[in-house]
């Protein structure tokens, strides 16, 4: 034994030692845990983004558009056979 090891097991140093450690491993965990957390809760607020979206999206189909309209249809002939007819819309052309 040497005249300066205070302890002969170094007692007191081993139990700081492994206090850091398993203080590090709880961090390490704890972080986990958030990381793991926060990715759930991106996808389930993305999931309930998207689905507001198409929920919006389908009253709009249903409910807005233009008002006072109505598609027409109109056949007509040349004597070989029927003339259809193409109309610009909001969403491309429109063959009727």
């Amino acid at each position: 034994m040497t005249a300066t090891q205070t302890s002969p097991l170094g007692f007191p140093q081993n139990v700081y030692a492994a206090l850091r450690r398993i203080g590090l491993l709880l961090g390490k965990a704890l972080l986990a845990v958030m990381i793991i957390f926060m990715a759930g809760f991106i996808a389930i607020a993305t999931a309930m983004a998207g689905l507001a979206l198409a929920g919006t999206a389908l009253l709009m189909r249903l409910f807005g558009g233009e008002r006072g309209t109505t598609t027409t249809y109109h056949e007509t002939t040349d004597g070989q056979g029927i003339t259809l007819e193409a109309r610009k819309t909001p969403r491309g052309w429109t063959v009727e």
